[in-house]
């Protein structure tokens, strides 16, 4: 080691060329530590012949040979032998990939690896990605990887950009007990993880986001919350879901899922949604240990499988295929509700200041239908009964109630009249 000790303006300053380091460190991308300058003095010990540690204090400003790469902190210990060097108080590390500050890090020469510890903030000086928290471990490119990585525990608070994200552009809030990032574009969290922005919420055991392909998922206890505009609700054991140009444009839940809305709420094995302009444009459910269930303000469909039209996140039709069954969602005092089933069921609904209204209920394939009828004429009195059977069964509503029903092609009915109240008995007193 060549050193050379200067006094300036009555301080001393040790300024050091450069430090020895191995051989593996020697190699392309591979920092070989430079000791810039120090405000004070250099304490040596051999620890065998003719290998040292170095202790420095006073200030230390160190960087990397022939790189970007630079360091600062109060004082610095260099062990020769490890290609490690400690750095503690006020700790500042800069490359051309991130800036962290720190109470105390410490940095591998031999496997480019940086541990921080104590207040860490990082922030990634290409996207924008902010990490603080009170620990991380930073891999930098070279010794073996194509890419930097980062990983880190206890908490830590994640403002996430990608390469493709403008400086003003809304980052991805991501908390979770632990989380790890691989170059600019693939992150993973776990422990009771939260991701959050403007237009969704989502919290789940573990989650893994993919920037450049677009594609990311939540695993275990997951569940997305469409916020603002976007009032939707969507869980499941695993979320998996899409993005186009930093959007949500596709998501689906897996075993035991359940959706809700204004208008409506789906439960079945899988759920997934069309999303457009931060809404719910439609969507399709399905399973195998569960027959899917929608349900309206109105009435409750069940099918094989069913899929919804919702434009602007208000719903227009809800199909059902494969033994398809609705139900009105009838007072508690009656016997049985209102239904219609069928090969294939549809409803559609006109959209009205308070939410979706059905407006026709249309039953294709084997169709069978139950419906009372009340008598205008006679308000309050009980109402009729009529069922129907046929190849194609509609029934048409107002916003009061069933409004008709038509029975289209071979098909057969009947219609029950109510039974005629008896006269009261003669009062006896007169």
């Amino acid at each position: 080691m060549m050193a050379m000790l200067r006094r300036v303006a009555g301080r001393s300053f040790l300024l050091l060329a450069v430090l020895p380091v191995g051989a593996r460190a020697q190699g392309a991308g591979i920092c070989a530590l430079t000791l810039d300058s120090a405000g004070g003095t250099l304490r040596q010990q051999e620890v065998r012949p003719g290998v040292f540690h170095y202790f420095v204090g006073g200030g230390v400003w160190a960087s990397c040979r022939g790189q970007s790469t630079r360091m600062r902190s109060d004082s610095v210990a260099w062990y020769a032998d490890r290609d490690r060097s400690d750095m503690v108080g006020h700790v500042v590390f800069q490359d051309s990939i991130a800036r962290l500050t720190a109470a105390r890090a410490v940095y591998f020469m031999r496997d480019e690896r940086l541990e921080a510890y104590g207040d860490v903030l990082l922030r990634n000086v290409r996207t924008g990605t902010t990490l603080a928290g009170p620990n991380l471990t930073y891999w930098r490119a070279g010794a073996g990887r194509d890419t930097s990585e980062l990983s880190a525990s206890q908490r830590p608070r994640v403002e996430y950009r990608g390469n493709g994200d403008s400086a003003g552009a809304e980052p991805y809030v991501i908390n979770g007990d632990r989380v790890r990032f691989r170059g600019n574009s693939r992150a993973w969290a776990a422990g009771t993880v939260t991701i959050e922005r403007t237009d969704f919420a989502a919290r789940s055991d573990s989650a893994r986001l993919d920037l450049d392909a677009g594609t990311g998922e939540f695993v275990g206890h997951a569940d997305v919350t469409g916020r603002g505009n976007a009032g939707y609700a969507l869980s499941g054991r695993y979320i998996q879901y899409r993005l186009r140009e930093d959007e949500l444009v596709w998501v689906q839940a897996h075993e035991g899922a359940e959706a809700t809305s204004d208008d409506w709420r789906l439960i079945a094995d899988t759920i997934e949604f069309d999303i457009a302009e931060r809404q719910i444009q439609g969507g399709r459910a399905w399973g195998d240990t569960r027959r899917p269930e929608a349900a309206s303000m109105a009435y409750t469909i069940t099918a094989d499988s069913i899929a919804l039209d919702a434009p602007g996140q208000r719903l227009r039709e809800l199909r059902g295929f494969g033994r398809g069954h609705a139900a009105s969602r009838s007072d508690s005092g009656r016997v049985e509700p209102d239904w219609m089933t069928g090969d294939t069921l549809v409803a559609r609904f006109d959209s009205t200041s308070v939410g979706a209204s059905l407006s026709q209920l249309v039953a294709v394939g084997r169709g069978r239908a139950f419906y009372r009828v009340a008598d205008p004429a006679r308000p309050g009195a009980a109402p009729g009964i009529t069922y129907s059977r046929g190849q194609r069964i509609v029934a048409r509503f107002t916003p009061v109630g069933l409004d008709r029903v038509d029975v289209i092609g071979d098909g057969d009915g009947l219609y029950l009249e109510p039974v005629a109240s008896p006269p009261a008995p003669p009062d006896s007193t007169r």
